[in-house]
């Protein structure tokens, strides 16, 4: 490449075509040019002259992507006929294509790589098998055999849901060049699951959604056969999932999001020493092996379903929480905080010594009178605060201000009204707290006078509230009445 470019330097356009100054370039800079566009911009700009045709069939990465993705016939009856010249447009380029090398390759069509935590908990919102595109398996397996027989193969991505799934092919799991591996596709993984080992010892990125996991032992198998990975993401079902095993030194990154219905497993083992980001979607484990991530940066942990007794639930979430003790920043999503909120929490928390911003959502029974307390005593240098979902559930708690509070507020504002020691965070640390989903509601406005009335260095307090619910003026009035312990502090509601 810098050969190329210093011949570059040197180059007169000459009498060259001032509307075609690409196809003046260098062969070998074209290729790399149109190798770094879409493969249906690169055919497009291809047309321009016999040059640039020439370096398409050069190419050393293949771009095609289908863009929208639903085949539904009855929602959009006309994309099946645009699938039928997707098909064929991806023949042609790799019948035509003459480069024996390919760096990467990349092809989707049918699903979305972008799989949110819900996924799987909002089947509305993803297409049956009658909605994929019909590929034949023969032309679907000599799509993907293509880039496994080129030489320098380093990334390989395949967005792939089909109407009838075939197999996906073992021979993805023993290329040795790969360095990063992404998959989200229904094809099966029988032929892949039943190789004795695989090998992928250049591999740093290997991510997998949508998968069905066909066995407890995949995973664990397939982390081991890559001592270069750095990050996994996983948004996958399970057959079983009875046991969960992670082991790895050179991860950094994992996201590991579990689906089994109404399931749990009975052990969950991670042994990351140098994990810095971990992100964690599950039904609660009965067990958790998780030796402490002394290099973690940032967590988030978001339970779905919880075990069969509070008690169990409990010293399952509390397992996990003492795991990513180490952690900056920290996001407790929905019934993670619900899980704690026990008189039982006191005293049992980790103290979050490096923690700096925390997130903490709520489930339908949280009380915050116990558990806030708890977190704000064990994170002594906690700068940010931050509830993105709110306080409260929603308008269960509407109308605004009308002196009912239910047994949930109760509990707390006796704690709230009692002079409680202040935490050391709220002392000298705490500047900023965020509550997005507000409603309006007297609750609400009684958890923020308990902030307001710690917080002795607070310089923001920014409050978002439900725009249909909350009669902002009048609600921003209340707000701004409120004692409050910083004199710096700023009250924005918007």
């Amino acid at each position: 490449m810098d050969s190329t470019f210093k011949k570059i330097k040197t180059f007169r356009f000459g009498k060259c075509n001032r509307e075609d100054l690409l196809s003046c370039l260098p062969d070998e800079l074209i290729c790399q040019i149109l190798s770094l566009l879409p493969t249906k911009d690169a055919a497009a700009a291809s047309l321009s002259s016999r040059k640039m045709r020439s370096a398409f069939t050069r190419l050393t990465s293949l771009d095609f992507d289908d863009s929208p993705i639903s085949y539904c016939a009855e929602n959009h009856p006309l994309f099946i006929d645009r699938f039928q010249l997707f098909k064929t447009f991806v023949t042609n380029v790799l019948q035509a294509s003459k480069s024996p090398h390919l760096s990467r390759f990349r092809i989707g069509f049918g699903g979305d790589l972008n799989i949110s935590w819900s996924h799987f908990h909002h089947s509305s919102r993803v297409c049956g098998a009658a909605c994929f595109p019909h590929v034949e398996s023969t032309l679907l397996n000599a799509w993907i055999d293509f880039p496994l027989n080129r030489n320098g193969l380093q990334e390989i991505d395949l967005r792939i849901h089909v109407r009838i799934p075939g197999k996906l092919p073992s021979a993805l799991f023993a290329c040795q060049t790969l360095e990063v591996l992404k998959l989200d596709t229904n094809l099966d993984f029988e032929l892949v699951s039943s190789m004795t080992s695989f090998w992928l010892p250049n591999l740093k990125v290997l991510q997998l959604c949508s998968i069905l996991i066909p066995e407890d032992d995949f995973v664990s198998r397939l982390v081991s056969s890559c001592p270069s990975l750095e990050e996994l993401y996983m948004n996958c079902r399970w057959k079983y999932g009875n046991s969960v095993t992670i082991s790895s030194p050179s991860l950094r990154k994992l996201t590991l999001i579990l689906y089994r219905a109404d399931e749990y497993s009975d052990l969950i083992s991670i042994d990351t020493p140098n994990l810095q980001r971990f992100k964690y979607g599950d039904n609660l484990a009965l067990h958790h092996s998780i030796p402490s991530m002394k290099a973690l940066v940032e967590a988030s942990i978001h339970v779905l379903d919880c075990l069969d007794t509070p008690d169990e639930s409990f010293d399952s979430m509390l397992s996990l929480v003492r795991a990513v003790s180490n952690v900056e920043r920290l996001n407790l999503r929905v019934s993670c905080v619900e899980v704690l909120d026990r008189e039982e929490m006191k005293n049992q928390l980790p103290v979050f010594h490096n923690l700096r911003l925390m997130k903490l959502g709520h489930g339908a029974a949280c009380k915050w009178g116990t558990v806030l307390l708890e977190f704000l005593k064990r994170s002594p240098h906690l700068e940010t605060l931050g509830f993105p979902v709110g306080f409260v559930s929603g308008p269960a708690y509407i109308p605004l201000f009308d002196g009912d509070v239910d047994s949930y507020a109760e509990s707390e504002q006796q704690v709230f009204r009692t002079n409680q020691e202040i935490p050391p965070c709220c002392k000298s640390y705490l500047k900023r707290i965020y509550i997005k989903k507000c409603w309006g509601s007297e609750r609400e406005v009684e958890l923020i006078r308990f902030l307001l009335k710690i917080s002795l260095v607070l310089e923001e307090l920014l409050i978002i509230c439900e725009e249909d619910w909350v009669d902002k003026p009048s609600f921003e009035s209340t707000l701004m009445k409120l004692p409050k312990a910083s004199t710096t502090c700023l009250i924005t509601v918007r």
